[in-house]
């Protein structure tokens, strides 16, 4: 029995139809770890978020349920990453994970320091660099009602950036 790229097509559809419920929660999680500095090093989300999108449209989901559990998995995420590095300040350089990639610190240091706030913003786009901002932000004290306000707006941004192409490539009339 052979199968054709069309059945491989309408199986994957399948699943997707039959456990569209659990959409939400797997862009959550992909969120929360893209966020966590290290964490992310190991989930390739963007990736992940494109094919998400498109097999959830056309599975019939909607954007808005994923879109926004994608943000919150990554707000939780820089939140975590905000609060290790306000917990160990200058020591983060020297605990595991941070001590076996001593370059990412230092450089979303320079960002912060060069750009502050708007690096809570434009890290969330530099994909190494993505959950360190957060830990320097924290051990530079940064205000923490500034943060999040940077974090949402960074995370709702970045999921709907790499989400919504799947979503729109799943409703090209092939």
């Amino acid at each position: 029995m052979t199968l054709s790229l069309q059945d491989i097509w309408d199986a994957t559809i399948g699943l997707a139809r039959d456990h569209v419920a659990w959409a939400p929660w797997i862009v959550f999680a992909l969120g929360l770890a893209e966020s966590i500095a290290f964490v992310s090093l190991f989930v390739p989300s963007t990736l992940l978020f494109l094919a998400i999108g498109g097999l959830h449209s056309a599975a019939g989901g909607d954007f808005v349920s994923v879109w926004l559990a994608g943000a919150a998995g990554a707000v939780i995420g820089d939140v975590i990453s905000y609060l290790t590095g306000r917990y160990f300040k200058d020591r983060v350089d020297r605990i595991w994970p941070f001590d076996r990639m001593p370059g990412l610190l230092p450089k979303a240091r320079a960002m912060f320091e060069r750009w502050g706030f708007w690096s809570i913003i434009a890290g969330k786009f530099i994909g190494a660099l993505r959950p360190f901002v957060p830990v320097v932000a924290g051990m530079m004290d940064m205000p923490w009602l500034l943060f999040l306000m940077g974090s949402i707006v960074s995370s709702v941004i970045w999921a709907g950036v790499f989400l919504a192409p799947g979503y729109g490539v799943a409703l090209l009339p092939w």
